[in-house]
């Protein structure tokens, strides 16, 4: 069994992956965004999702693998005070952009910044883990996009992650271009054809909606990670997204008589999705 919780972090991105009776120690965060009220490890802290390790003194829970898909702070924003609150096992981070290149193309080395950079540097080698489920994640090099200026949203690192023959696809603030050019990858285009759950690009801006990767992905709901909508980018992007959709929509706190084709989290706060030892899905929102 495993349990998917995407946190509502308003205009960022945090979603943590908990095998629950299925090797549990091996939790899973997919960017680490917080609010200036909300921090979802705390919460994970509160359910006691996470190990203990005694390698530090004191004892401190550890999170088996943080993975980033974007270098733009909403997407690890809550990095320093995760960083107090557990250890660290693994990372796995886009290594398209360098440290020296961040702290260039940032006008302001905030503590989340300097946090990813240290993290960067930590971080340098990588580690195969025995999980149960796979992740597979990708990204462009700065050669792909020649005489521009790095961009942190066309570089972002697709991850996805898949259980039970569940694929979920995050990924980041991808630009609709850059999907172009991720779409000529035949492992991509594989990853997107076993997609049940796709998480919107950029939040669901329209600057990440791709219509050529529907022609690949027929997932059963599309979510949107964001906040009230206060750009003109953000205007009927769930109607577009629900187009997209394979089916007639999901069942939502066993409603079924009012299927979903679009969750976001600025309408339905945190949501749950629960894959069962049949592969069967179940979806809840909560506040």
């Amino acid at each position: 069994m495993m349990d998917i919780v995407i946190f509502n972090v308003e205009l960022g991105q945090c979603v943590f992956f908990y095998p629950r009776n299925d090797k549990p120690e091996f939790g899973l965060m997919v960017d680490c965004g917080n609010t200036p009220t909300f921090e979802p490890i705390d919460k994970l802290l509160e359910w006691n999702w996470l190990p203990e390790t005694t390698k530090t003194n004191p004892p401190k829970k550890i999170l088996k693998n943080l993975t980033l898909t974007n270098y733009d702070q909403d997407h690890f924003s809550g990095l320093p005070y995760l960083r107090q609150k557990v250890s660290i096992e693994t990372t796995r981070l886009p290594k398209n952009i360098s440290s020296e290149e961040l702290k260039e193309i940032k006008d302001v080395l905030t503590k989340p910044i300097e946090e990813v950079i240290k993290l960067k540097n930590e971080f340098s080698g990588s580690a195969t883990l025995e999980t149960p489920y796979t992740k597979d994640t990708y990204y462009l090099q700065q050669s792909d996009f020649p005489d521009e200026e790095i961009d942190t949203n066309k570089l972002s690192q697709i991850v996805f992650v898949t259980y039970k023959e569940t694929c979920i696809c995050i990924p980041g603030d991808l630009t609709s271009d850059a999907w172009d050019k991720h779409l000529k990858n035949v492992k991509v285009q594989a990853k997107l054809k076993q997609t049940q759950i796709f998480i919107a690009s950029h939040h669901g801006r329209e600057d990440g909606f791709n219509e050529n990767v529907f022609k690949y992905c027929k997932p059963e709901v599309i979510i949107l990670s964001d906040k009230d909508i206060i750009h003109k980018t953000q205007e009927g992007q769930t109607q577009t997204y629900a187009g997209e959709v394979s089916g007639n929509g999901i069942v939502l706190n066993g409603k079924t008589e009012q299927l979903r084709k679009v969750l976001t989290t600025r309408s339905d706060g945190h949501l749950w999705i629960r894959i069962e030892d049949n592969g069967s899905r179940t979806y809840k929102s909560f506040s």
